[in-house]
C-alpha cells in the first residue's frame, strides 16, 4: 500500500492549481474586493458593520498572502505552467494512444 495519488490539474493548460489560471485570477480579484469593502466598512460603518468589515479585511489579506506565497514558491522552485495547447506538440497520450489501448498478448513493441 502506498501514498494516494496527487490530483492532476483541472485542464491541460492550467498552471495555478486544479482550477486553472482563470479561477486563480478571479480569486485574486475577489480578495481585493474583500479588502476594499472591508476597509470601507471599518472606516464608515457603525459597530456591527465595523466588525464585519474587519473580518472581510482579514479574509482578503489572508487570501492575498496565500496566493503570493504560492506564486513565490513556484518561482523559487522554478515551476512553470505548461504552454498553451496551440504551442505544445502532441506527446502520444491522446484518447487513442498506445498507453490507453489494451495490450495484445504475444506481440512486442518494435519501435
Amino acid at each position: 500500500m502506498g501514498l494516494p495519488r496527487h490530483l492532476g490539474s483541472g485542464g491541460p493548460g492550467s498552471g495555478h492549481g486544479p482550477f486553472g489560471d482563470k479561477a486563480f485570477k478571479a480569486a485574486l480579484v475577489g480578495c481585493v474586493v474583500l479588502v476594499v469593502t472591508g476597509l470601507l466598512m471599518v472606516l464608515v460603518g457603525g459597530d456591527t458593520p465595523r466588525s464585519v468589515g474587519a473580518s472581510f479585511l482579514a479574509l482578503g489579506v489572508l487570501g492575498l498572502l496565500t496566493a503570493s506565497a504560492g506564486l513565490l514558491a513556484e518561482r523559487l522552485l522554478r515551476r512553470r505552467p505548461p504552454p498553451p495547447p496551440d504551442v505544445r506538440s502532441g506527446n502520444g497520450r491522446g484518447p487513442y494512444s498506445r498507453d490507453s489501448l489494451p495490450a495484445k498478448r504475444g506481440t512486442r513493441d518494435r519501435s
